[in-house]
């Protein structure tokens, strides 16, 4: 069996920084070329990780030493230079969302599979250790059946964030506010995550949706403001609410993030902040009828220069790369993404009245 893995990377701006530091802290893997239209962005790259420097994408579909290509792209980017890399033979990690359509995604997953090559998306929340112990919580039945969901994401982002995202590298790019190249705001770019981790903890799957969206205070063409609800496959609500642009940003000691509803008690998964635990029974963790803080607090993925060796994005790459070194399934497979932009774009589509 192969123990190593090649790395290519095609696009050098914020978030590459991330993917290649969580690559360098695993001993089975390499960088050997990175690719960016920018030419500084892409030799900054480079220089990180000592690599060969492209300009031209087709140079890192033809490299025999490139196995896997990482993607850190615009969106509107993702499905059809991640179904040139597929055709290329070259196994896929894809910055989320999968695409910015559900046709274009489905069109992304059939071509890796057509061609044999692995396929997944860094939706590194599961990897939070909050997250991998709700899961236990909730399959091992601490709160019984699920009745309700709630998503709560409120953030003041920069003016900036939108032309140079939050660390400023990249430059002028401005793809964020474009309604054709991001896909949408708010929902996709930040509570798409959510709905991942609400699938990985409880299988639950919306199956009915409904919203109201604007751009009040953003001069973006995407949302700056989410409210909707859905159904759930067995039967639960879910509500979410998300903002971007909520002026004085999260109010003292406010718990955002996720919280499961059951009937037996309640889970609430603080970002950033502890997990809390709620149970009208005994558990490992808890004592019957008051509330437990199970873990000590929610581990935030590190910025872009920091990478830990241990952090959520190392492990979900250290699992990416076992998968293709034993040919199997990746832990986060690209039917996991595709159902996580399938909510999200639903939620787009069915909007009430105005």
């Amino acid at each position: 069996m192969k123990n190593m893995l090649n790395f290519g990377m095609v696009g050098c701006g914020e978030i590459s920084v991330a993917n290649l530091r969580a690559i360098q802290n695993l001993d089975n893997t390499r960088v050997v070329m990175v690719m960016d239209h920018n030419e500084e962005l892409a030799l900054s790259l480079a220089e990180m990780a000592d690599c060969r420097v492209t300009l031209d994408f087709n140079e890192i579909l033809t490299a025999k030493e490139v196995e896997a290509v990482c993607f850190s792209t615009p969106h509107d980017l993702h499905a059809s230079m991640g179904i040139q890399a597929a055709e290329a033979g070259k196994h896929i990690v894809m910055e989320k969302p999968l695409a910015n359509t559900l046709e274009d995604a489905h069109r992304l997953v059939q071509a890796c599979h057509e061609n044999d090559v692995k396929l997944s998306v860094p939706y590194v929340y599961r990897y939070n250790y909050n997250i991998i112990k709700a899961r236990e919580l909730v399959q091992g039945g601490a709160i019984g059946k699920i009745i309700a969901v709630e998503i709560h994401w409120i953030s003041e982002k920069p003016e900036s964030y939108w032309m140079t995202g939050f660390t400023g590298r990249g430059g002028q790019s401005g793809w964020r506010k474009s309604k054709q190249r991001s896909g949408g705001g708010v929902l996709m770019m930040n509570c798409i995550h959510f709905f991942d981790y609400i699938d990985y903890i409880s299988g639950l799957v919306p199956i009915k949706y409904y919203s109201q969206y604007d751009t009040f205070l953003t001069d973006v063409e995407v949302e700056d403001y989410f409210a909707g609800t859905v159904r759930f496959n067995n039967g639960a609500l879910g509500s979410i609410l998300a903002g971007s642009k909520m002026v004085g940003g999260r109010y003292p000691d406010e718990l955002r993030g996720v919280r499961f509803y059951g009937e037996h008690g309640q889970i609430v998964i603080g970002d950033p902040g502890p997990l809390w635990l709620y149970s009208t029974e005994n558990t490992s963790d808890s004592q019957a009828g008051g509330w437990t803080a199970v873990t000590p607090a929610l581990e935030l993925e590190a910025r872009p220069q920091e990478q830990p060796a241990d952090s959520p994005r190392t492990r979900f790459m250290r699992g990416f790369v076992e998968a293709v070194l034993e040919n199997r399934e990746p832990p986060i497979s690209g039917e996991d993404a595709y159902r996580s932009l399938e909510t999200v774009m639903r939620l787009y589509e069915n909007t009430g009245p105005d």
